[in-house]
Parts: C-alpha cells; structure tokens; sequence
C-alpha cells in the first residue's frame, strides 16, 4: 500500500489520502508489482472522479482468512455499464478524445483479472453518505 500511495501522491500532490493499517503484518500471497499497480489504478479513478476537497481513503482489514483492502471516495459513483466483474460484459467501447491524458493506471477490467489471478475477488459498492467503495479480497498466506 505504502508504494502505491507514494507514487500516487507524486501525480496528485495536493489531494488527501488517508490510509488506515492493522498493526500486525498481514502475509498476503501476491506479485507485488502487479497488486501496486492495481492499487494505483483504483487510487487513481478514486482522485480523478471525486471532488478535490475531499480525501480518499485507502484501508487494509482482515476478515476471516482474507486480507480486504478498500479504496474509498465521495464521488458520483461508477456507471453499472463500467462494472465488467459484475456484469460479466467487457467495458463499453467509448471513444477517446485526441487530447485526452493517459493516467497511471491500468484499467478496472485488467484489474479484476489480476486480482482473481490472486484467487480474489474484486467488488465495488456504493459507500454510505455517498461515493464508491471499490474492494478488493485477497487469501492470506499461511502464517497470517
């Protein structure tokens, strides 16, 4: 969590993220590249949709035999038509202005196939008071 945050906050300088940790090492099984990177994807889709005054928040728990790491935010929420893990369609094609930034991240739908890689799970739901909560659900390793 550490490095997505840090490498985040280098693109989006000015914005608030709030990171909440359990205070035991959690072993959690996993290509930590490719999860950095999933974690700066839904970092970054939580800045860019969500109003600047207000901070995201990045939280790992665990429950039962699974780490769960929460990105959350008080934007508009996410269109059902982008939420491919739950639909089970791909994205909607949408055309692309020509002057449109790329962004840091690597898109939802290869998100969910990392994820589930990882034998987890890839939710989003609405949070409460408005906004999204985008979860992922990951096994623990053996010792946790």
């Amino acid at each position: 969590m550490a490095e997505a945050v840090n490498r985040i906050q280098r693109v989006f300088p000015n914005r608030e993220i709030r990171v909440s940790v359990p205070s035991q090492l959690l072993e959690v099984p996993m290509d930590g590249t490719l999860m950095v990177q999933v974690l700066i994807n839904l970092l970054e889709n939580a800045l860019k949709y969500s109003p600047a005054s207000m901070p995201v928040e990045i939280n790992l728990r665990t429950e039962e035999k699974r780490a769960i790491f929460e990105v959350l935010d008080r934007g508009g929420g996410i269109p059902a038509d982008f939420l491919p893990w739950q639909s089970g369609r791909s994205l909607p094609a949408s055309p692309a202005k020509p002057d449109t930034a790329r962004g840091m991240g690597i898109g939802l739908t290869i998100c969910d196939t990392i994820v589930k890689a990882h034998g987890g799970v890839l939710e989003e739901a609405a949070r409460d008071g408005g906004g999204t909560v985008i979860r992922v659900s990951l096994p623990l390793g053996e010792e946790s």
